[in-house]
C-alpha cells in the first residue's frame, strides 16, 4: 500500500510565491479594511468589533513576522529568536568582527551628532524665546503709550489668537 502522503500533490514554486503574495495582500487589505468597519456606525462593542479587532491584530502580527522574522510580541518583550541566537552564522564575542566595530563607530559617531544637533536646538530655542520676549514687552510699551488698559490687551491678544494674527478691520 502507498502512504497517504504519498498521493497529496506538492504545490511548484510558482504556487508557493502566489500564495505567499495572496496573503501578504489579504493581510495589507485587512489591516486597513477591519479598523474602518469597526468605526462606521453603529459604534459599539460586539462580538463582531471584537472579530474585526483581533482580524486586524492577527495582520499585523503577519506583516510585522513576514517583514522582520519575529512577532510582535518579540518584539514588545524584546525578546531574541532563538533559531538565530543559536545558529552558527553569529560571530563569536571573544573576536569582535568589522562589522560590529563599525557598528559601534557609528553609534559614536551618531551620539555626538545628536548631542551637538540638541545643544544647537537649545541655543536656537532660548534665541527664540529671548527675541518673543523683546517684542512682546515692546508691544505692551507701546500700548500703554497710546493709553490702552490692561482689558484691551488681553481683548487684543485674543483677538490675534482667534484670527490667527490677521488684522481687525478697523486697522486696514
Amino acid at each position: 500500500m502507498s502512504h497517504p502522503t504519498d498521493l497529496q500533490r506538492r504545490p511548484a514554486q510558482d504556487e508557493t510565491i502566489k500564495y505567499a503574495k495572496t496573503l501578504h495582500n489579504v493581510a495589507l487589505f485587512t489591516i486597513v479594511v477591519c479598523p474602518v468597519l469597526a468605526l462606521l456606525p453603529p459604534r459599539k462593542l460586539d462580538i463582531y468589533t471584537v472579530i474585526l479587532g483581533s482580524t486586524t491584530l492577527y495582520s499585523g502580527n503577519y506583516l510585522v513576522h513576514e517583514r522582520t522574522g519575529r512577532p510582535i510580541w518579540q518584539h514588545i518583550t524584546g525578546a531574541k529568536n532563538r533559531a538565530i541566537a543559536d545558529s552558527d552564522l553569529q560571530p563569536s564575542k571573544a573576536q569582535p568582527t568589522d562589522l560590529s566595530q563599525g557598528l559601534r563607530h557609528a553609534r559614536e559617531g551618531l551620539q555626538k551628532f545628536e548631542k551637538h544637533a540638541s545643544s544647537v536646538t537649545e541655543q536656537l530655542n532660548a534665541s527664540q524665546r529671548a527675541a518673543w520676549k523683546a517684542q512682546r514687552e515692546q508691544e505692551i510699551k507701546d500700548d500703554i503709550e497710546e493709553g490702552k488698559g490692561i482689558a484691551d490687551m488681553i481683548t487684543d491678544q485674543v483677538w490675534q489668537v482667534w484670527n490667527w494674527g490677521k488684522k481687525t478691520e478697523d486697522d486696514d
